[in-house]
């Protein structure tokens, strides 16, 4: 077939290299080779900052030698490659030469960190990826390598990245975020991807000891990762008061040349540097966390899968076994192992431990890490200083020790409630007068999937939520005191004759059954349940509470009152649905059931903003919200869905928000489009209001045309406190009495 003049014009075009390409091809001629020949890769240890300096990983650092014998690092060889337009072969030659260094000088079961360009892993199916096949040649196993996304490359796709992420992680590998604090994406890309290790730049780690605004922003971007779950390496440590201060902080592990260089050879762990100024200052404020462990159950890395599967079928509360290799933990197993082959090995199938601590370790660096711990879905395992297992940690005793040992006094940011030093002194205090105690012990279910399910600002509302209903449920009883110990757990301390105790925990149960739904999605309400992207599914919203009453014997402290509760919660953990366990002999386990009930707060507030009057003064909207002060605000939107005019603002609020909005084109909103469906109210899920800066709910009501159209829709915002308020309110109550609900 013959080919026209403009065809053949197309494919010369087509077939062009950019002048920039070819500028770069001419003066470095090593980038159109074979790319592999000349490629290297030497290795620097990251070590795990909670033992002691033992050698958790090694990242693959790539090395350009030329013809010419000049070296080029990796950064500089990166930026010949994207200006000749050969940045991904040059990523994958890298990859190759990382894998045969893991192939022919690593360990089995030590991971490597390979460093993978964003765009070279959206460049094609991973499943069809060349690297893979690389990696089978050689032998290596997804299990072994941390893919690390270089974030010095803008990415514009996050969805796309993250799904290929999701993909790579159901292979087996882990993924690493390079450079957060740095690069183009920062935060977004971390919340989009939740990659397993998150990796702080040198830039905001060198030198940071010396600066208070770095260790402000090391702070969050540690708190921000702790609460997705990700585990923390600090990039660029030189100096022993960096290394400290990451320590304190709560990184996981580290990697610098205060610790040793990239070299071509693996480093021994004989020849990394002793921790010794800063072990020396941590142990003046020091855990000996072999006081609140327990065995745990335990495998050798060899065991058979059908081994694990017999040990959870044994005991059907059972969450984690840690996987041993010649007495050193190297990662732990969870239920999804009994959908495993039998013939499998523990190891195959192990996955990596976050928290692995030495049994002395800084205090202020495990209450950081209690402090923003999310759940107890992975295990916190005990070491001595060699690196041999020692057992798991039981949270609630260490928890306890942790305000014993003179830590600053602190009130908890979300919930307000104290939390340190002034929580636990008032319990010795009372116990050394000898004064009857009950000490109640609440915790969110499953917490942690929630916050994987969903993402840490709803996981923050879930707290403040049962924070305020807290203190709702208890005020008038001065005695007894309201603590926050941390994450996901609370505390009351009651006089042993406080009245109607039970009956108050009961009540506080019910009120959260009630609000803490509007967290969660409809399409999971519906199911009663929800999925993380694990293949775990968990209940909606229960609450574990457990009740330290002296009934097994006399409490001596609270480290032994902490320690009854662990056991005690223990003896309920096969249980489905919030439960009240309370001590005694034996002890009594009172199932507290969801009861679907009439919602009078509900009716209140359509009630309210139903009465709202139509042509608004600034006289009759002051007096409105005087009538229901439970309102922050107030807006009304058209039948297009614009707002007509500014925001009607609660007088108590006035100052702290602003009044605009006029004209927003609302009609993408939720509630206009469920209300122009014909539904008769929209009541949102809580949510942080971008006017208050506060966790609120939004109610919408419509107004109808006399020919059935809709006419407008008044949008109305409650906080979090006074809606806490309103489901106090007992459902016999009337209407027409409800009246002293103020906004919090």
């Amino acid at each position: 077939m013959p080919i026209s003049a403009d065809q053949t014009v197309f494919e010369v075009m087509r077939h062009l290299v950019p002048l920039e390409a070819l500028h770069a091809r001419i003066h470095h001629p090593w980038v159109n080779l074979d790319l592999g020949p000349g490629i290297s890769s030497d290795i620097q240890p990251i070590v795990d900052l909670n033992q002691s300096g033992r050698i958790f990983a090694y990242e693959a650092l790539c090395r350009i030698r030329l013809d010419s014998g000049e070296r080029l690092n990796g950064g500089e060889a990166f930026a010949i490659a994207k200006r000749a337009g050969r940045s991904i072969e040059l990523d994958l030659a890298c990859q190759t030469s990382a894998l045969r260094v893991k192939q022919s000088l690593m360990p089995v079961g030590m991971p490597v960190f390979i460093n993978a360009m964003p765009h070279s892993l959206l460049a094609r199916n991973f499943t069809e990826h060349p690297f893979l096949k690389r990696m089978q040649a050689l032998g290596v196993t997804p299990h072994d390598v941390v893919i690390e996304i270089v974030e010095s490359e803008r990415v514009d796709d996050h969805e796309a990245l993250a799904a290929t992420c999701d993909e790579l992680k159901a292979m087996g590998f882990r993924i690493a975020l390079d450079d957060i604090g740095s690069g183009y994406s920062g935060l977004s890309l971390l919340a989009a991807l939740r990659p397993d290790f998150v990796k702080i730049d040198r830039a905001l780690v060198h030198g940071a000891h010396n600066s208070r605004m770095r260790i402000g922003v090391l702070e969050a971007l540690i708190s921000m990762a702790q609460r997705l779950g990700c585990a923390t390496v600090a990039e660029g440590l030189e100096d022993v008061e960096d290394v400290e201060l990451c320590r304190n902080l709560g990184v996981g592990y580290g990697q610098g040349y205060y610790f040793a260089p990239p070299s071509p050879h693996l480093t021994s762990p004989q020849s990394l540097p002793l921790l010794g100024s800063v072990r020396d200052r941590q142990m003046r404020s020091s855990v000996r966390l072999g006081d609140f462990m327990s065995p745990g159950e335990t495998l050798p890395l060899d065991a058979s899968v059908a081994d694990a599967r017999q040990m959870f079928r044994r005991d059907g509360g059972l969450e984690h076994v840690i996987v041993l290799d010649g007495g050193r933990p190297v990662g732990y197993l969870s239920r999804q192992v009994l959908s495993a082959q039998d013939t499998d090995t523990a190891g195959r199938h192990a996955r990596p431990l976050d928290q692995c601590l030495r049994s002395r370790v800084n205090a202020h660096s495990l209450l950081r890490r209690l402090y923003d711990s999310g759940g107890r879905a992975r295990p916190w395992v005990v070491v001595d200083d060699s690196g041999r297992y020692m057992g798991t940690l039981v949270l609630l005793g260490v928890l306890d020790h942790l305000l014993d040992i003179g830590l600053p006094q602190s009130v908890h940011p979300l919930s307000g409630l104290p939390t340190g030093p002034v929580l636990r002194s008032l319990i010795e205090q009372r116990l050394a007068g000898h004064e009857s105690l009950q000490l109640v012990y609440l915790d969110l279910d499953h917490f942690k999937a929630f916050n994987d399910r969903y993402g840490f600002v709803r996981g923050d509302a879930m707290i403040k939520v049962l924070a305020e209903i807290l203190r709702k449920g208890f005020e008038g009883l001065p005695e007894v005191e309201l603590g926050h110990i941390g994450g996901d757990d609370f505390l009351l301390v009651a006089p042993a004759q406080t009245p109607g105790l039970f009956k108050r925990i009961q009540w506080l149960i019910d009120r959260f059954h009630e609000l803490a739904p509007h967290l969660y999605d409809e399409s999971d309400l519906d199911l009663g349940y929800f999925g993380t992207q694990h293949g775990r599914y968990y209940p909606v919203a229960t609450l574990s509470v457990v009740v330290v009453n002296g009934q097994s014997g006399p409490m001596s402290d609270s480290v032994m009152a902490s320690a009854r509760a662990a056991e005690l919660k223990r003896s309920a953990k096969d249980r489905l649905g919030s439960v009240i366990v309370t001590e005694g002999n034996p002890p009594n386990i009172a199932e507290r059931p969801r009861v679907l009930a009439h919602a009078l707060w509900r009716e209140v507030l359509e009630s309210a903003l139903e009465d709202f009057p139509d042509h608004a003064s600034p006289a009759a909207v002051d007096e409105w919200f005087a009538r229901h002060p439970v309102f922050e605000l107030v807006f009304r939107v058209d039948s297009r869905g614009i707002q007509q005019g500014a925001n009607w603002l609660n007088p108590a609020m006035r100052g702290l928000i602003k009044r605009g909005g006029d004209g927003m084109n609302r009609a993408d909103r939720a509630y206009f489009r469920e209300l122009r469906r014909g539904q008769r109210s929209y009541l949102s899920s809580i949510y942080i209001s971008k006017a208050t800066e506060d966790f609120c709910i939004s109610l919408a009501l419509p107004k109808w045309r006399h020919d059935g159209g809709l006419a407008e829709v008044m949008v109305g915002d409650i906080n979090l406190v006074s809606l806490v308020a309103l489901a106090a309110i007992p459902a016999d109550t009337h209407m027409a009495t409800v009246t002293d609900v103020r906004v919090g």
